[in-house]
């Protein structure tokens, strides 16, 4: 019994230290920000993200405002 309580405790300690540790995620990915309006229609601006989801750079496009430029 000591020795199954010893091997949870074990695994335990094992799957918590892997949880915390931090990932290494190489490569980057196209992540469009997208605008949608109320009649439906969409303007998206291309972006390219790191791997871990932040944004890394962005076309100098926009997308403007609802109703036209102010």
């Amino acid at each position: 019994m000591k020795k199954k309580m010893m091997f949870l405790a074990l695994a335990l300690a094992a799957t918590a230290a892997s949880l915390t540790a931090p990932r290494a995620i190489a490569g980057t990915y196209g992540c469009p920000i997208c605008t949608t309006y109320s009649d439906g229609s969409q303007c998206c601006v291309s972006c390219i993200c790191n791997g871990t989801g932040q944004i890394v750079a962005c076309t100098d496009h926009y997308c403007p405002p609802e109703g036209g430029e102010n």
